[in-house]
């Protein structure tokens, strides 16, 4: 249906479908709370998210009422944060060290304990769609992450230019998870000890503080980190861009430079997507605080082309509004080596980078006073579980090779995909309902993964989609319109209907962040507008190739699976 939207009537076609949808979802909400005569509680109306005068926020009361709502479960931080350090933590239950450990579902009840370690896309949004499912025996499902705060990557660069505030990008664990049902821990993974079903011991999770956990059913999404060892002194030297540290850590260093006198030298090692993203952000912000002529920002790819995974359009869009912005691609060279520059030397920056051409096996030395690092990545290690080293194996399943109870997700798994959040949700929906049906001796589903396209952000109003079409082929569209899309797309996808409905509001009340300031009033000034790259080559011979017809096939296929899924727990709901 979506591919013969597009082909037949564009972008329009799109926004139409993308509108029925959520008027089909609206009006569910309606029928469900009409047809079966919910009504909030009292306890529930007092949590309104937010007050909205509209009729969102009395759909979502009923929703909650009727889908989402469980009992309160306090958030429970075994090892608060040093700014949550005044934070009264709650007592544990007597006894509840000395719980016996075998069989599986001993303890202070018979639920079933699924533990989730990692709060980003794969493990947040698997343990929200855990709580959804209707359960005969609601299980016990806890969140476990180092973190207090769930940050939502793709919008990182949001709170460097300015754009989004850090609750609309980082919104507290606590607050996604109050009514979900789910407990929330904030604490370091030590290791883990898997279960051992054929001899019924649960399995254990190792804390930092101090405490251990007992699982039954186990999902790791970790996720993997910035591999700051593929040269001497990145580690010391060099800034990373994974974590809401590393956006504090940038901001901080960013007012330093532009509090400073000398010329902003920044190098950005990595020619990836979350590089070219990074440099684009950081010129936006200098050419605004600096002005054009006191700053240089140079990107160091060592292939021969930026973004290679993505569409071909995509990338001359960003390489072209790289160079507008004033930052400098460096193709083809790799960053062997980081220092600090001697203070009598003649180096005009803080630190000395040490590059090699691949071309000429050249080496040579730059100056910079800020180096970020993008490149390269390796799954964060837990002992007994995963290795720093290598990513762990899943069957199509996403079990873990050779575990019936433990499932991982997202960046920590080889499956031969991007280690993208599109992945880590879509998998996410699959996770759920594989421990759902093992527990109640269900049909478990293959993963099937869905490419929609790539979005990219380039600055503000700046931006890249691209939608993958069967018979299509790549459409890539840019600037406002792309910028636009890439917001929207967002806002859809953020954990929870508070968040989405926060973020939206705060966000469609803010025109500078939709609308460019200077509209064109002439024909020539209007095409500089137009969103599209190139013009969709419909190509009917390749609607019917046989890959492209297995590949629509597959898609279909897994969307017949999940709504097989949804049908039979609706069944279950009435």
């Amino acid at each position: 249906i979506f591919s013969m939207a597009v082909s037949r009537s564009g972008l329009l076609g799109v926004i139409g479908l993308l509108m029925a949808s959520y008027v089909m979802q609206r009006l569910s909400v309606s029928y469900i709370s009409t047809r079966f005569k919910f009504r909030p509680s009292a306890a529930t109306s007092s949590r309104r998210p937010f007050q909205l005068r509209s009729c969102y926020s009395s759909a979502l009361v009923h929703r909650r009422s009727f889908v989402n709502y469980r009992r309160p479960v306090p958030d429970i931080r075994l090892s608060p944060a040093a700014s949550l350090a005044t934070e009264a933590a709650p007592s544990k239950p007597a006894g509840d060290a000395e719980i016996e450990t075998s069989p599986i579902r001993t303890g202070l009840s018979d639920e079933h304990r699924i533990v989730v370690l990692g709060g980003g896309f794969g493990g947040l949004y698997t343990a929200l769609k855990l709580s959804e499912l209707k359960w005969k025996t609601k299980p016990e499902i806890t969140l476990i992450d180092v973190s207090d705060r769930f940050l939502f990557k793709p919008l990182m660069y949001e709170l460097i230019t300015g754009e989004a505030t850090l609750d609309q990008v980082a919104p507290l664990f606590r607050d996604l998870v109050a009514t979900e049902g789910i407990r929330f821990v904030q604490d370091k993974v030590i290791s883990v000890t898997p279960s051992d079903v054929a001899n019924g011991k649960s399995g254990k999770v190792e804390l930092g503080g101090g405490d251990t956990l007992y699982f039954d059913w186990l999902v790791t999404g970790v996720g993997a980190e910035t591999n700051m060892n593929l040269a001497p002194g990145a580690k010391e030297y060099a800034l990373p861009f994974g974590t809401l540290d590393d956006v504090r850590a940038l901001e901080a260093k960013l007012v330093e430079i532009e509090a400073g006198d000398s010329k902003a030298l920044v190098s950005v090692v990595g020619g990836g997507a979350g590089g070219v993203e990074l440099a684009a952000t950081v010129a936006d912000r200098f050419n605004k605080t600096l002005g054009k002529d006191n700053f240089e920002v140079v990107l160091y790819s060592a292939g021969e082309e930026l973004m290679g995974s993505f569409a071909v359009d995509a990338r001359g869009v960003a390489a072209d509004i790289l160079t507008a912005k004033g930052v400098k691609v460096v193709y083809s060279t790799r960053v062997d080596k980081i220092e600090k520059a001697p203070s009598n030397g003649s180096s005009s920056g803080e630190y000395t980078l040490t590059l090699t051409s691949k071309a000429s096996d050249e080496s040579s030395e730059a100056s910079s006073n800020l180096v970020l690092w993008t490149a390269g990545a390796r799954p964060v290690g837990i002992k007994g579980l995963t290795s720093s080293e290598e990513m762990v194996t899943t069957d199509d399943m996403l079990r873990l090779s050779g575990r019936t109870n433990e499932f991982a997700l997202g960046d920590v798994a080889k499956h031969g995909l991007p280690a993208t959040a599109q992945v880590a949700m879509q998998q996410a929906d699959y996770c759920a309902w594989n421990i759902f049906a093992s527990v109640n001796g269900e049909n478990l589903l293959k993963f099937r993964y869905q490419h929609l396209g790539n979005l990219m952000a380039l600055g503000p109003l700046s931006a890249t989609a691209t939608l993958n079409v069967p018979g299509v082929g790549d459409v890539t569209l840019k600037g406002p319109v792309a910028s636009a899309l890439r917001k929207l797309a967002y806002i859809y996808r953020m954990p929870t209907t508070q968040q989405r409905l926060k973020v939206g509001s705060e966000w469609l009340r803010d025109p500078e962040i939709w609308v460019p300031k200077d509209i064109p009033r002439d024909i020539s000034g209007l095409e500089k507008l137009s969103p599209f790259t190139s013009t969709p080559n419909i190509d009917l011979k390749k609607i019917f190739d046989p890959e492209t017809q297995d590949e629509i096939r597959g898609a279909m296929q897994g969307l017949f699976d999940r709504l097989s899924v949804e049908i039979s727990q609706r069944g279950k709901r009435s």
